[in-house]
């Protein structure tokens, strides 16, 4: 098939990233794909894994989109697939005027709505106007479904298809990983991480204040014990900056560095099996959110990563049977605890998520995307 994507594109972006897994698995099942992109607007680019005709051709923030149309006249793409966010594309006169001349190309539309509100909301044109008019909607799970059915979209337009997972991740050996990351090589030492964009909205503080409280206490040996936060402050945004330098502040406050210890740098694709090798379990915090699906989740669920998860939409691939799931502060101290003390119980959580894993692989999921743009075709 010859299937063009309109997306962001080879920048720090969890719906690029998103786009770049989902096309190589595509063309390595040899269907001809490109890209409609958005162009550069300040955010930082990154090498993406496979290359395919890309031309940068819309800006979001201007609602400038006149180009993808453009870029599909001279494409000719037997389907057309919007990954769709908000933060990208809040425009929508522009979009759906898009969509409607594209729409009289006789080319299908499909959208994946990484993000789903439901009724009411000030984005109802997105769910109730132009949703109604395209070819096919991804969810992402069948909560999403269920929100995007609350709209009145009707149930053959949608099709659940998982978020991806990445193939092929494996953990380096545990002690030479903590050698390449310089933690510490003592094999009693239990490691926990967060990585990933720090933000007020990934709640880093939460762990933190967690941790100081476990050791206060006397039920967490500083000695044994080590927390790590590692990412880029979101986009270089000075509110994340601030909340970053927060955390420095009060971990120094309770003179805390020999045990948490925070790293403000973007770790890259090639360090993970370090990252992820170094460490016994990770903890992802989201604050509440609409119903969407983290790439960060089913990354770490790649790498069988035993999980302690915040109850958030974003977060509930990773579910209760493959996560310790908390949304009190009193709830994650007592999973910190038993994360650290039974070694037992990260192995039973590792093996379920390498077993989803394997089920919502990349592949599997680009075969589903096919197999939803040929249902739609083969009806005309």
């Amino acid at each position: 098939m010859k299937i063009t994507f309109v997306t962001r594109w080879g920048v720090q972006c969890g719906i690029a990233t998103y786009t770049d897994q989902l096309t190589l698995s595509l063309l390595g099942q040899k269907h001809k794909v490109s890209c409609a992109a958005e162009k550069l607007i300040g955010i930082r680019e990154i090498p993406v894994q496979s290359t395919i005709p890309m031309s940068r051709v819309w800006d979001g923030r201007k609602g400038d989109l006149d180009g993808i149309f453009d870029y599909l006249k001279k494409q000719r793409p037997d389907v057309v697939h919007f990954q769709h966010e908000f933060g990208l594309m809040d425009t929508p006169a522009q979009l759906m005027g898009i969509v409607h001349k594209i729409s009289a190309l006789n080319i299908p539309v499909f959208f994946t709505c990484h993000t789903v509100m439901t009724p009411p909301s000030d984005k109802a044109w997105m769910f109730r106007e132009l949703l109604g008019k395209v070819s096919g909607v991804v969810a992402h799970n069948d909560d999403t479904r269920r929100a995007l059915r609350r709209w009145n979209l009707a149930a053959k337009k949608i099709r659940v298809i998982p978020h991806g997972t990445p193939e092929g991740c494996s953990l380096g050996e545990r002690l030479e990983s903590r050698k390449k990351v310089f933690l510490p090589e003592d094999p009693n030492t239990v490691i926990a991480i967060s990585l990933g964009f720090i933000s007020p909205g990934k709640m880093q503080h939460e762990a933190v204040d967690a941790i100081l409280f476990l050791v206060k206490e006397g039920l967490l040996d500083p000695a044994k014990f080590l927390y790590i936060i590692a990412g880029s402050p979101g986009q270089g945004d000075e509110q994340n900056m601030e909340y970053c330098r927060e955390l420095h502040r009060k971990v120094e406050a309770a003179r805390a560095w020999n045990f948490i210890r925070i790293y403000p740098t973007f770790v890259p694709r090639d360090q993970l099996e370090h990252w992820y090798g170094a460490a016994d379990f990770v903890i992802t915090g989201s604050h509440p959110t609409f119903y969407s699906v983290s790439g960060r989740s089913h990354q770490e669920m790649a790498y069988g990563m035993a999980s302690i998860s915040s109850r958030s939409h974003l977060l509930s691939d990773l579910n209760e049977e493959r996560s310790l799931k908390y949304d009190s502060v009193v709830q994650l101290r007592s999973h910190i605890l038993a994360m650290v003390r039974d070694p037992n119980l990260r192995h039973l959580m590792s093996r379920r998520c390498k077993q989803f894993a394997e089920d919502t692989s990349w592949t599997n999921v680009a075969k589903a995307h096919v197999d939803f743009y040929k249902s739609v075709l083969k009806k005309g």
